[in-house]
């Protein structure tokens, strides 16, 4: 599961960048970039534990970006 994967498992991209308290066209670039910028990721892992969506930790998070840059070398 990808960045983009996690944050498509929000009910809306509005929800998603309510949920991080970022502008919509915020949320927007981090989907398009497939990448969520680690300040972030505790706010993330939160809403995503209260909205029950599995599998969003911070190690998968790390694990995405660890082969993101693998695959870029």
């Amino acid at each position: 599961m990808t960045h983009a994967d996690i944050i498509n498992l929000w009910p809306s991209l509005t929800a998603f960048a309510q949920d991080l308290g970022v502008p919509y066209v915020t949320a927007k670039a981090m989907r398009r970039r497939g990448s969520i910028p680690a300040t972030y990721w505790v706010r993330l892992v939160d809403h995503a534990e209260r909205r029950g969506l599995h599998g969003v930790t911070i190690r998968h998070l790390a694990e995405m970006i660890a082969i993101t840059s693998e695959a870029a070398e």
